[in-house]
């Protein structure tokens, strides 16, 4: 169809949209009738006389943002000159703002049905829209980082239930949905991994080998629960996580995990023992610093048991726990071949299969 046409039918569509548009941004809509069918035919109409309605869609959608665009800021700048220390009064606020902008922009892409074939891309660029105008009100991003984080932590630490936060910050979260990963990934990770240091160190002073491994089992629990929940938006926190817990909970406490494997193997704890194994099997990286307690375990009762002639009876009881806590881990069971092969006891391979 000749360009002339088409911007007449877009010009057409847009006198009626634009309007529509500013009645929902304004909330006039209950009492200020909009001519829905009038304008579906008239987006349709124009989304037609082109060869690609894609490309006529992505005008429309422009058109839309531009009219959000000074509203939106309005909005926001009036909510930063109401900016509080307190996320009681903080987050409601923004959260509010952020519910009553998702639903108009709703109502627009169900006022332009057109569009909604391609919905979510109208919905994208609203959120971006809200980002952007977010970020150019920094000080109020920055708090509102700093409360939703402030929420998570005191729902880490049990002062609020995820029963009663899980909505409230489900939606808080999507409004960061699609930024760079330092505008809140970033912040979100460094919060963790300060918040479960301090809590591990506070966790050690009061746990012993066992219920410190109860307390970081469940923690993996939880967030995996939580990254189902809340963080399913962010697929990158979701993924790095995992990695901070295991700094945190594992890595930077390896000697008192070392020192509990000793204990746990001598009294054959198998229930502790299989809850190391599934906390250190979880990487490669990992697993490694349980073969490396075994080894030194080997060791230190390998030389007194060959003086006393009871490595037999050593291997026996360490081949039995292999079997129910490291699940038959290779790894973990070509150490124990080799080290009590080079002990001089013959181990048979039949001695570690079924």
């Amino acid at each position: 169809m000749a360009p002339v046409v088409l911007a007449k039918y877009l010009a057409d569509a847009w006198e009626l949209l634009k309007p529509a548009v500013k009645i929902i941004l304004d909330d006039e809509y209950k009492s200020v009738d909009i001519p829905c069918t009038k304008i579906y035919m008239a987006v349709q109409r124009a989304c037609f006389a082109d060869a690609d309605p894609e490309t006529v869609q992505v005008h429309i959608f422009g058109l839309i943002e531009q009219e959000c665009e000074p509203h939106l800021a309005s909005v926001l700048q009036s909510l930063a000159k109401q900016i509080s220390d307190d996320p009681s009064v903080l987050l409601p606020l923004v959260h509010n703002c952020w519910l009553d902008f998702r639903r108009k922009m709703l109502f627009v892409s169900d006022l332009a049905m057109y569009v909604t074939c391609n919905e979510y891309t109208l919905w994208d660029g609203c959120q971006k829209l809200f980002h952007k105008q977010l970020s150019m009100t920094s000080q109020l991003q920055h708090q509102v980082i700093t409360a939703i984080l402030g929420l998570i932590t005191d729902e880490r630490s049990g002062k609020t239930t995820a029963n009663n936060t899980s909505d409230f910050l489900k939606n808080l979260m999507e409004m960061f949905l699609g930024l760079s990963r330092y505008v809140f990934e970033k912040p979100f990770l460094d919060s963790t991994s300060k918040f479960y240091s301090e809590q591990a160190e506070k966790i050690l002073q009061q746990s012993d080998i066992s219920n410190y491994l109860k307390y970081v089992e469940g923690v993996f629990h939880a967030e995996r629960k939580k990254c189902r929940e809340h963080y399913f938006f962010f697929a990158a926190c979701c993924l790095q996580l995992p990695r901070v817990l295991e700094r945190q909970l594992l890595v930077a406490h390896v000697s008192f995990l070392e020192e509990g494997f000793k204990l746990l193997m001598d009294e054959s704890l198998i229930d502790d023992l299989g809850r190391m194994y599934r906390l250190f099997s979880r990487e490669d990286y990992l697993l490694h610093y349980l073969d490396r307690s075994l080894k030194s375990y080997i060791l230190a009762k390998g030389e007194g048991a060959r003086q006393e002639g009871s490595l037999h009876e050593l291997h026996t009881s360490i081949d039995k726990i292999w079997r129910r806590c490291f699940f038959e881990d290779e790894l973990l069971d070509k150490t124990i071949r080799d080290f009590f092969e080079g002990m001089g006891l013959h181990v048979p391979w039949e001695c570690s299969e079924d």
